[in-house]
């Protein structure tokens, strides 16, 4: 950290002097011109209008030798978040077929790469995204909606034993986990690039816990997979007696899960603490039906499952509002 103090110049100008070391990285010399902005935290940001902003940020992940598919994809999953527009995969000597398809794998995983070049050794992948049109709340917003209503149809299809509607929430949840990775990389873009944060009107404190909702979010999109999953293997078989109050608490969990997502995106600190309070009567409520000495307990092993999701649910809602208080807070 360098100090540098204010001096006037004029009747009314003030200035203040630039590093030497960031003009000479930057390529500056006198009279080139800077751009200047007012970030929403009080703070300036200096940037160069010679046209650097315009370049793609590039990455190039190279394969090992032997080197298996789901190593690559992490490699991928994490130049991805990182930021960068071009990721291109390079092999020493050719590519096998096998590696290739988890690449267009990724491009399928994530939103925004696809292949734009492909050679014996090399794939390059070019992220046609752009934040501004897809931002962070957006993109909580939809995951909300997409993971509330595979919540109600995996508890559906478990209960009638629909086999159509259980893979259709399974295939849903990839959608679910798209958006979380996009809202992980914008909080990154926004911690690499302030004006980007002014592009999408998110800060740096909102940012991080609307990626922290995000998680939440995706992981109740588990808990509906699986239900999802569980149905597929004893959906329909179980105490009609049970199953109701299974049904019960779905919904009560997805109210709680509606109710939180609303406090967060209103910053409503009142409904986020009966949101709370509702919810860890629910989680009582749940596990009031564990196994044990009541007969109205879950008695196999499949009813136990989908009681831990619906559980989980209503847990992971809780800490959604707990996040809508945080962030209120901080903007008061």
């Amino acid at each position: 950290m360098e100090i540098r103090k204010i001096q006037k110049t004029g009747v009314s100008t003030m200035t203040v002097s630039l590093p030497k070391s960031w003009v000479e990285q930057n390529g500056l010399r006198q009279g080139d011109p800077l751009e200047v902005d007012l970030m929403r935290d009080g703070t300036l940001s200096l940037s160069s209008v010679l046209g650097e902003r315009d370049e793609p940020n590039k990455k190039t992940v190279h394969v090992d030798r032997d080197e298996m598919g789901s190593h690559l994809m992490r490699k991928l999953i994490a130049a991805y978040l990182a930021g960068y527009d071009i990721i291109e995969v390079r092999a020493q000597d050719r590519l096998d077929f096998e590696l290739k398809r988890e690449v267009k794998e990724f491009s399928r995983l994530v939103i925004g790469p696809e292949v734009i070049d492909e050679t014996s050794n090399s794939l390059v992948l070019h992220d046609l995204s752009d934040p501004g049109e897809l931002p962070q709340r957006k993109c909580v917003r939809r995951m909300h909606l997409l993971v509330s209503s595979m919540h109600k149809d995996a508890i559906t299809a478990f209960e009638e034993n629909d086999e159509g509607l259980a893979r259709d929430v399974i295939d849903r949840d990839l959608d679910v986990d798209r958006l979380y990775l996009m809202v992980v990389k914008q909080y990154n873009l926004i911690l690499k690039d302030r004006r980007i944060s002014e592009k999408i009107g998110v800060d740096v404190f909102e940012g991080v816990n609307l990626m922290l909702a995000a998680r939440l979010i995706e992981r109740i999109g588990d808990h509906a997979e699986k239900i999802a999953r569980t149905s597929l293997l004893h959906g329909g078989k179980g105490n009609k007696s049970l199953m109701k109050d299974l049904k019960l608490l779905s919904d009560r969990a997805i109210d709680t899960l509606n109710k939180s997502v609303e406090s967060l995106f209103k910053r409503d600190i009142h409904e986020a603490n009966l949101v709370i309070d509702e919810g860890a009567k629910l989680v009582e409520d749940c596990e009031s039906l564990r196994p044990g000495g009541d007969s109205r307990g879950c008695s196999s092993l499949y009813e136990n499952t989908v009681l831990d999701s619906v559980l989980r649910t209503a847990m992971y809602s809780i800490d959604i509002a707990e996040t809508a208080i945080n962030v209120t807070m901080n903007a008061d």
